[in-house]
């Protein structure tokens, strides 16, 4: 059954083929599969999945440019999002999937078996592997999906970021911009390019917060 997961993704104004439809299912059935067992997520429901996961990870990609095969990290990916539905809606992207709780980078060793994708998978802090040869300096996109507060994340996806790179943050509707976080991006040589408000077909208010590495 993928209609549900096609009418999501048109109500947000996204072409998801029935391709991408069916591995989307089969991440949805896996990771209800696995909740079973393994606390990975609060939103279980198949409904809650498609949109509060699926359709939340994906829909900034109608609002930030990310070119042809760039490669990406996931700062705190926990079960995966963005980065598996980014993989899923984009096969040519090159991806890290980072978080430092190692049942959930075995069940996304296992998930991308499941579904055939190739990512990269760490258990580590972004703190450290940032400092590390073929990490620091090399990514072209960098993503976190409401993981910490703007000037911790904005510390953690630096390092990574070639220069013109950008970090990509996902946030919830009433976060804003304070002196706090000019500071932080100032002294990290991130300038602010863009924010755009935004929301769900459900009417969840969204917020994507653009910076680029000087």
């Amino acid at each position: 059954m993928t209609d549900d997961i096609i009418k999501a993704f048109q109500d947000a104004e996204i072409t998801f083929t029935q391709e991408q439809a069916e591995q989307a299912d089969k991440m949805i059935l896996f990771l209800q599969d696995c909740c079973n067992k393994v606390n990975l997520t609060a939103i279980r429901d198949r409904e809650g999945i498609i949109e509060k996961h699926l359709v939340d990870s994906v829909l900034p990609l109608k609002f930030a440019e990310v070119g042809a095969n760039a490669r990406c990290l996931d700062i705190g990916t926990g079960a995966g999002f963005p980065a598996v539905p980014w993989l899923i809606y984009r096969p040519d992207l090159e991806f890290t999937l980072l978080d430092a709780q190692r049942k959930r980078t075995d069940y996304l060793t296992l998930l991308s078996k499941e579904l055939s994708l190739k990512p990269e998978i760490i258990h580590g802090r972004a703190e450290e592997l940032g400092r590390k040869s073929g990490y620091k300096g090399s990514y072209d996109i960098v993503t976190a999906r409401a993981v910490s507060d703007i000037p911790t994340l904005l510390k953690y996806a630096a390092p990574f970021l070639k220069e013109g790179g950008r970090f990509l943050a996902m946030r919830g509707s009433k976060d804003e911009m304070n002196s706090e976080v000019e500071a932080a991006s100032k002294k990290l040589h991130l300038t602010l390019t863009d924010v755009k408000d935004y929301s769900l077909p459900c009417g969840d208010g969204r917020k994507l917060l653009v910076f680029v590495k000087e």
